[in-house]
């Protein structure tokens, strides 16, 4: 079972922290936080007592694309899609085995859930086309 990191007591996740946490991912989470600010987007953290974790919300202006945590396994995106936009969802050039996942996914209320633990360059790309498709939605 994975564990998030970045639990009460921890500072702000910071590069370092970030790149003991991560290990052999850093590198990855450098280049998706790269990839990030270049859409103008930007990742904000902060400290959630009810969950007693650090978590980071990726942003395009005000609007909150998906959440980020950090695992030992690496890190996860969680994105919230509304119910309506789920058909144009599974249309995506996106990896069968995301559809699939999120199909089978209940929904929490009135969103659809999608997850995504960030382990290779493949998901890394698909993450991407979910923000850009995220951000296109209104």
């Amino acid at each position: 079972m994975e564990n998030q990191l970045f639990t009460d007591p921890m500072p702000k996740p910071e590069n370092k922290a970030l790149e003991e946490a991560l290990g052999k991912n850093y590198g990855r989470f450098k280049e998706f936080e790269n990839s990030v600010n270049a859409q103008n987007t930007v990742l904000e953290w902060h400290y959630y007592n009810d969950a007693k974790s650090w978590l980071c919300k990726v942003l395009h202006k005000k609007k909150n694309l998906c959440w980020l945590s950090v695992w030992n396994t690496g890190f996860r995106l969680t994105f919230y899609f509304p119910e309506r936009t789920m058909d144009s969802f599974y249309e995506l050039d996106i990896g069968d085995e995301i559809k699939t996942k999120a199909k089978e996914t209940k929904p929490t209320g009135k969103s659809h859930p999608v997850l995504l633990l960030i382990k290779n360059n493949n998901i890394m790309k698909d993450a991407l086309k979910l923000l850009e498709y995220k951000r296109a939605l209104k």
